[in-house]
C-alpha cells in the first residue's frame, strides 16, 4: 500500500507542476508575445482534474478529508466500532457507485473530442476513475481493519465471560 500511496502522491505532484507550467506558458505567450496558445488552457484543465483526484485518493488514505465525527467521538467500545464499520460500509457503497458511474460516463463521452487537443473527453473522466479506484482500495483496507478490530473486541468479550 505504501507504494500505491507514493504513486498517487507523485502523480498528483507531477500533474500539478504540469498544470502550472501550462498556465505559465499561456500567460507568457498571451501577454508578452501576444500569441495565445490553443492547447495550454485545455492541457491545464486536464492536468488539474488529474491532480485533484490523485490527490483526493492520497488524502483519503491519510484520513485528511474533512470529517464530522461528533457522534463517533462521544461513543466508546463496541458501539464506536460498530458505528465506524457502518460508516465504512456506506463509504464503500458510495465509492462503488461513483466508480461504476465513471465507467458509464467514460463510455458515453469517448466519441467526443476536445477542441484544441482533439483527445477524447473520457480522458478527463479517467482521472476520476483512477482516483476513485485508489479510494476504493484504501477504503477496503480501512473497512477490513474495522472488521478485524470488531472481531478482536468480540473475542476479548467472550474470553472475559
Amino acid at each position: 500500500m505504501k507504494y500505491i500511496l507514493r504513486a498517487y502522491d507523485v502523480g498528483a505532484l507531477l500533474c500539478f507542476c504540469g498544470m502550472m507550467l501550462c498556465i505559465l506558458i499561456e500567460v507568457f505567450s498571451r501577454n508578452v508575445l501576444s500569441l495565445p496558445t490553443t492547447w495550454a488552457e485545455e492541457s491545464s484543465r486536464l492536468l488539474c482534474v488529474w491532480s485533484v483526484f490523485l490527490g483526493a485518493a492520497s488524502a483519503w488514505r491519510r484520513g485528511a478529508h474533512i470529517v464530522i465525527n461528533v457522534v463517533v467521538d462521544r461513543l466508546a467500545g463496541r458501539a464506536e466500532h460498530i458505528l465506524r464499520l457502518i460508516t465504512d460500509v456506506l463509504c464503500l457503497f458510495f465509492l462503488a457507485c461513483v466508480w461504476i458511474g465513471t465507467l458509464f460516463i467514460m463510455k458515453i463521452s469517448y466519441p467526443s473530442k476536445t477542441t484544441a487537443l482533439e483527445i477524447s473527453i473520457s480522458y478527463f473522466y479517467l482521472g476520476l476513475f483512477v482516483g476513485v479506484s485508489g479510494m476504493l482500495v484504501f477504503q477496503l483496507q480501512n473497512t477490513w481493519k474495522q472488521v478485524r478490530s470488531l472481531a478482536g473486541r468480540r473475542e476479548c468479550l467472550v474470553e472475559k465471560q
